[in-house]
């Protein structure tokens, strides 16, 4: 499962300015496109799918209308890529999900865990934390590294790096926050100290259940936030029964590999292209040249 909008913002801002010969700005494709490279190339899936936000609002942005609201504009030759991304799926012949009122992490959820119901091991690519809530024995989540190396968290690697269980990170968020998302937290409670009031109480709710055992200065400040902890663990929470279903057939990997040539090749991402596997090579036209 691949989070089409955490990779495409990554790929945006990793990649320089690129542009085809036809002045076309494609730096957010390229490096698209490089991730779900590797991917395929590290992970080895039998199975791909990726999932997108939608525009219309989720329940996060009606219900708590601060929700994300502190972004800035998206750069004006952001957006403009995402039909080429798809045209890069399209290619690879790799569906991708997107339901009105729901963000891509709710559809990972959902088709994650319906996976897992069949125990099936699923890895969700991506670089949104909010996904580690999910990891069990057979979902992890695959996180691009600094330096394009990809880190693999699985139950164990969760505790050891947050300390508290993949279950808990919802608890442990509703106490730290997420800045990047305009989510609140309890102010002065930073991971060190969430991660001690969740592997101690077990969840949000044991924490207020028990506040008279808690140091006096640190219960205050749970106390005056109450009201934001408790909205923050409804945001972070990730729906697992969005309206869709896990369809295997269709996701199934058929790489045609000299299509997928042919379509980088409009691209002139030549640097992806001497990556790929071996394949026919196909027939250009004569104009056909590949420069970045």
């Amino acid at each position: 499962m691949i989070d089409g909008n955490s990779v495409f913002h990554r790929a945006y801002h990793a990649i320089p300015m690129l542009t085809t010969q036809n002045g076309e700005i494609v730096n957010a494709v390229f490096g698209f496109t490089s991730i779900l490279l590797k991917v395929i190339s590290d992970l080895k899936p039998d199975h791909i799918a990726v999932c997108f936000d939608s525009a219309a609002p989720t329940f996060r942005h009606i219900e708590f209308e601060a929700y994300k609201a502190q972004r800035g504009a998206a750069p004006p030759d952001l957006y403009p890529q995402m039909p080429r991304v798809k045209e890069i799926l399209d290619v690879f012949d790799i569906p991708y999900y997107e339901e009105p009122g729901y963000e891509a992490d709710d559809l990972i959820a959902t088709l994650a865990y319906q996976g897992a119901q069949k125990k099936i091991n699923v890895v969700i690519a991506t670089g949104d934390r909010d996904t580690l809530q999910m990891v069990n024995d057979f979902i992890s989540v695959w996180m691009p590294g600094p330096r394009g190396e990809g880190i693999m968290f699985d139950p164990k690697a969760v505790l050891e790096k947050f300390g508290v269980t993949p279950a808990q990170m919802i608890d442990y968020k509703a106490l730290v926050g997420d800045a990047s998302d305009n989510v609140p937290g309890v102010s002065g409670i930073g991971p060190k100290g969430a991660a001690q009031l969740v592997s101690t109480y077990g969840n949000l709710e044991e924490i207020y259940k028990n506040l008279d055992e808690i140091n006096p200065n640190v219960a205050d400040k749970l106390k005056a936030d109450e009201v934001k902890a408790v909205a923050a663990k409804k945001l972070v929470t990730l729906d697992t029964e969005s309206p869709i279903e896990l369809a295997l057939g269709k996701t199934e990997n058929k790489f045609d590999w000299t299509a997928i040539h042919l379509k980088l090749s409009e691209f002139g991402f030549r640097s992806i292209i001497a990556k790929l596997p071996p394949h026919k090579e196909p027939d250009l036209p004569n104009q056909q040249k590949t420069l970045l």
